[in-house]
């Protein structure tokens, strides 16, 4: 069955292989290891993708005016019902032997007893190879790239005992829902930002008010070009069932199935010369078409985005808290992100099949290894690769837009975070469902952070996150990791970050 195999899992994960170098909200070494937030605190280039205004700010207060990051940041998040930590951390690092009861179990707490259940999995890969802003005292400008790889991965509990159980009668003694969908689409964005201080009516009366030694109100936005790198959406609906009965009419192993990818460029090119060839040749072989190398990546499609946001800095300092610093302030920060979408234009396609196949092993008079090469011939050929391929319009996605609230409170050495967080759509671990994050920084020696926090709601349960490392005047290089706890059946998430190399000067 290897070749029939291959033929499902090339179609699925051709672009694996160029997609791994390449949410919503951007997450870097300082948002993650604060627990995701970062709305009021984040400055340099990074502020392009989460808070463009605060190019203004200087979140330590000891940062010369440019910074240039090379390789500069990375971040993987993973979240949703898939990513279950619980149910991983109970039956699969202990040490158990997957049978039985254990097995059953195992499943249970992770899909559910139904077998039509799912569960789904949002995965974001973040990359900034290059970043570059100024300050200057009434305005600000940036240069950022990004590099971002997003999927969604949706699987039922019966492809899940079929992986576990394999091909057991007990389990697929009546036909049984066999099914998954991924969708991943990749794309690089040249962000450019800009970032100025605005003027504010009244400014002494404000500054009468207690508390209160000086405001400053920054607004910043960042056009964004996007190259689409590359986009599948592969869908499978089926039911698989093995019958044991000799005397049975559909005797053997089953599998009624009905699934469509949605590709672009070369691979779609290729899969519809495959399918006109066979309507002229049955004898068609699929992988005498079916060869795609990626080089076509960054000719795909295009489009434009936008990040914007504001940011009210307030000068809270307050003589009995000196001892913690001479920097006190408070900023309170409003940012819209990820605004626009990406047109995949060249050669769009869909391939589509559905059929039937038993396979019952009885090889009559033939010799049975001839037998079974035959079958698994026939099964990539004419059963499985037997789709037709429909030319399509041009495919557009939405960008993870999100919708940021955040709050910033410096005491000298010590930082604290709240931010609230809300998706316009649920593109990869972006969730139209709202989000509480809060974090802490303080920095021991004013060079060595380390950095606390915690996230509830969005695509996951509570999530706990850390991060430490060395942030010195004229370069930084930190890291952070972002861990679920035992969730149970709740959703759970995973995620990493490195701060690349910084320069400050």
């Amino acid at each position: 069955m290897m070749k029939t195999l291959r033929l499902f899992f090339t179609i699925c994960f051709a672009l694996s292989a160029a997609s791994l170098v390449a949410q919503s909200r951007h997450y870097n070494s300082q948002t993650l290891g604060m627990g995701g937030g970062g709305t009021a605190f984040i400055d340099g280039y990074h502020a392009n993708f989460l808070n463009p205004a605060n190019l203004m700010i200087n979140n330590t207060g000891r940062k010369p005016r440019t910074q240039l990051g090379l390789f500069g940041g990375f971040g993987v998040t993973a979240g949703g019902s898939l990513v279950n930590i619980g149910a991983y951390n109970t039956y699969l690092t202990e040490g158990l032997t997957i049978e039985g009861t254990t097995r059953e179990n195992m499943l249970d707490e992770w899909f559910g007893a139904n077998v039509n259940d799912t569960r789904n999995a949002g995965i974001s890969v973040d990359i900034v190879p290059i970043g570059f802003s100024h300050r200057r005292d009434k305005f600000a400008f940036s240069l950022a790239t990004r590099v971002r790889n997003v999927q969604d991965i949706t699987l039922n509990r019966g492809l899940m005992d079929l992986a576990f159980y394999g091909i057991d009668s007990d389990v697929f003694g009546s036909p049984s829902p066999v099914n998954m969908s991924l969708s991943t689409l990749t794309y690089s964005e040249i962000s450019f930002g800009f970032a100025m201080e605005l003027p504010i009516p009244l400014t002494g009366l404000i500054e009468s008010v207690p508390f209160i030694n000086g405001i400053n109100i920054y607004a910043g936005v960042a056009p964004k070009y996007i190259v689409g790198l590359q986009a599948v959406d592969f869908d499978l609906i089926s039911t698989f069932q093995v019958n044991t009965d000799p005397t049975s009419t559909n005797y053997g192993i089953t599998h009624d199935f009905e699934y469509s990818v949605l590709s672009y460029g070369d691979l779609s090119t290729q899969l519809t010369e495959y399918s006109n060839a066979r309507m002229l040749d049955p004898d068609a072989e699929l992988g005498d078409y079916l060869d795609y190398d990626g080089s076509d990546i960054g000719t795909l499609g295009s489009g434009f985005g936008l990040d914007l946001g504001i940011t009210a800095e307030v000068d809270v300092s307050i003589p009995a808290l000196g001892a913690l610093g001479k920097k006190q302030v408070l900023r309170i920060s409003m940012a819209a992100t990820d605004l626009g979408s990406i047109t995949f234009d060249e050669t769009p396609s869909r391939v589509s099949a559905d059929g039937n196949i038993n396979f019952n092993a009885d090889a009559g008079d033939d010799d049975l290894e001839d037998y079974l090469d035959a079958f698994v011939d026939s099964l990539e050929n004419d059963v499985y690769g037997g789709f037709i391929a429909e030319q399509l319009g041009d495919g557009s996605y939405d960008l993870p837009g999100m919708y940021n609230f955040g709050a910033a409170l410096t005491l000298g050495k010590l930082t604290t975070t709240l931010d609230y967080g809300v998706g316009f759509n649920d593109v990869g671990i972006n969730s139209a469902r709202s989000s509480l994050t809060l974090g802490l920084e303080y920095r021991f020696f004013n060079f060595v952070p380390i950095r606390v926090g915690t996230r509830l709601g969005g695509y996951s349960s509570a999530t706990y996150a850390f991060g430490f490392g060395l942030d010195f005047r004229y370069f930084e290089f930190t890291n952070a990791i972002s861990v679920v706890g035992n969730g149970g059946n709740d959703t759970s998430s995973i995620g990493v970050a490195l701060s690349g190399l910084v320069f400050r000067f």
